[in-house]
């Protein structure tokens, strides 16, 4: 009995191993983007307050006055007006590129009557601020608009010696200091082959007469390059057919002895600009036009346009930024804690 009340009770404990999954890592690299975006963002604004205020404000004045910002119509294919040629893809003679076929079921696009190549001759004016600025000012805008009369009865004079019975497919107009000559095609008598960018002897005749007037007057082109809403239905497209029209022309006139440096702009339209504007189809609309204009002179631009220049406004005081500022707190306290030690 004794041994039986001295007997320790002996326990066994079975501990059941379960075999887990392993543990994923996937949260760590969704977790290590999120820091590192927080960073670059942080980084960013750190940046942007520490940029000086001018710095600031030329970027904000760079975007406000882009051109595409400026521009509100369709976009244009602007080329390369420079003494290399185009690529032989885009233009080219009428052989050089294979046929194609036209589609003439296509939808018809609409649109209106497109405006100028921009404001190329004189630029922007400010607001007048005083009497003496805006009688400068309206005085500058009627020169302007009696040469721009003048240059139109140029060219109208110059059009009807050299082929008065094209006179139905060109209009000459003008706008304050610009004049526009268009140069428009006819069913039974096109300045182009059919789908093709060779200038036919009508357009060349027509050309040579603009050309001489602009290298008498001394005055800047911008070409411009128009089409019908008649679609290719192959990878050649109307905007390729304008901007070929539009540098055949250029290349023609700088033979003819215009200065390359005269050229101002090269620009294909497609069918974006229609002549007729109710009736995107109409002949009228594959046309090549000429915008004719002066160059300012120096110190016509901004208000007044009399011939003074405005004096410069001084140049704000510049703001150090921090990282300036920061030297120079770390100079100053490295100079106090070494005082008197050399």
């Amino acid at each position: 009995m004794a041994e039986a009340e001295h007997k320790k009770n002996i326990i066994f404990k079975k501990v059941k191993k379960i075999s887990a999954g392993a543990h994923g890592g996937s949260w760590k690299v969704a977790y290590a983007d999120l820091v590192t975006a927080m960073m670059a963002f942080f980084l960013l604004m750190w940046l942007l307050s520490s940029a000086p205020q001018e710095k600031k404000e030329e970027i904000a004045q760079y975007f406000n006055e882009f051109s595409l910002f400026n521009n509100p119509g369709p976009s244009a294919t602007l080329l390369d007006v420079g003494g290399v040629g185009p690529p032989a893809a885009v233009v080219g003679t009428g052989e050089e590129r294979p046929d194609v076929a036209i589609d003439r079921g296509g939808k018809e696009p609409t649109g209106g009557q497109g405006q100028n190549a921009g404001d190329m001759a004189g630029g922007k004016h400010e607001a007048p601020k005083t009497k003496a600025e805006a009688d400068a000012l309206a005085k500058s805008e009627a020169q302007a608009e009696a040469q721009a009369t003048a240059l139109e009865n140029q060219i109208e004079q110059a059009l009807e010696k050299v082929l008065p019975e094209l006179a139905g497919q060109v209009s000459v107009t003008h706008d304050r200091d610009k004049v526009r000559v268009e140069i428009m095609d006819k069913a039974d008598r096109p300045l182009y082959d059919l789908g093709g960018v060779a200038l036919l002897p009508d357009a060349q005749r027509i050309l040579t007469a603009v050309t001489d007037v602009i290298r008498k007057e001394g005055v800047k082109v911008a070409i411009e390059g128009h089409t019908d809403a008649y679609r290719y239905s192959g990878a050649y497209s109307n905007w390729d057919l304008s901007a070929g029209r539009a540098l055949a022309a250029r290349r023609f006139m700088v033979g003819a002895g215009l200065n390359p440096d005269a050229v101002a702009e090269v620009t294909g339209y497609s069918d974006t600009r229609p002549y007729v504007a109710g009736n995107p189809y109409d002949p009228k609309n594959r046309r090549i036009s000429l915008l004719l204009f002066r160059p300012p002179r120096e110190g016509e631009r901004g208000a007044g346009g009399a011939g003074a220049a405005a004096p410069a406004k001084p140049a704000p005081p510049r703001t150090p930024d921090v990282g300036e500022v920061l030297e120079k707190k770390i100079n100053t306290i490295y100079d106090k804690s070494t005082e008197g030690q050399f």
